[in-house]
């Protein structure tokens, strides 16, 4: 079946940074001959907190009646103004739950915060999921998030399946250079020589940190139903 022919004008994505991943949408919209809207929500808190307009430009916080919204630095907890550009991990605070209210929950989410009002009307904090504040390595001063890898190696298809496992040489968010990246290889292609030294370069150029890249085979790295896991400690030393 053609996905294209389906007849779908809208995909609405959640779960996972990913369908705000500007390589995964647009491989998305072309396979579906569709527009990619992403939602977000937490089972804690409410299905869906977030939504993006037609403007395609970020997620709307939704739930201002329900649900009280700040912004805090990770590492310290520190308040964080609503600014463009700004960006932060979420934490909320339940308004009219009466069973188990949460206070002050932090989300585990690093986003980027855009402000002003959209065509559609819509006003307040709008947000882009980067990344896992629990997935995030500190490698020579320099933070990195495994999706913001990822959306670089997906630069690479099709000679790359766009599965990618980031492998920690040592326990713990500090990490020395190179960072260890698993990529593997697009069904049914054999990657050049240099594929792997391509993926380092834009990888440096993109987010300053230098990396390993190891072209595995296709069909080598896990896959899973739910959240894909994006970092493997299972060659790490304590």
């Amino acid at each position: 079946i053609d996905p294209a022919a389906c007849g779908l004008e809208t995909l609405v994505a959640g779960g996972e940074p990913g369908g705000g991943e500007p390589e995964v949408r647009a491989q998305s919209e072309e396979a579906f001959n569709a527009k990619v809207h992403e939602v977000l929500g937490l089972g804690e808190l409410s299905i869906s907190m977030f939504g993006e307009g037609p403007e395609q430009d970020g997620m709307s916080f939704l739930a201002r009646d329900y649900i009280h919204m700040e912004l805090i630095v990770p590492e310290t907890e520190e308040p964080l103004p609503f600014e463009d550009g700004v960006q932060g991990e979420p934490v909320y605070t339940h308004l009219q739950q009466e069973a188990a209210p949460l206070l002050r929950y932090r989300s585990r989410d690093h986003v980027t915060v855009r402000m002003g009002p959209v065509a559609s009307g819509r006003t307040g904090p709008r947000i882009r999921c980067i990344g896992r504040t629990d997935d995030m390595l500190i490698v020579r001063g320099v933070n990195v998030f495994p999706s913001a890898v990822r959306e670089v190696v997906n630069q690479f298809r099709p000679d790359v399946s766009g599965i990618m496992l980031v492998r920690p040489t040592k326990a713990g968010v500090q990490q020395p250079p190179p960072l260890p990246v698993h990529v593997e290889a697009a069904e049914g292609s054999t990657p050049g020589a240099g594929l792997g030294e391509a993926i380092e370069k834009a990888i440096r150029e993109t987010l300053i940190v230098t990396t390993k890249v190891e072209i595995a085979p296709f069909g080598t790295l896990p896959r899973t139903d739910y959240k894909t896991k994006l970092v493997d400690y299972s060659d790490a030393a304590d």
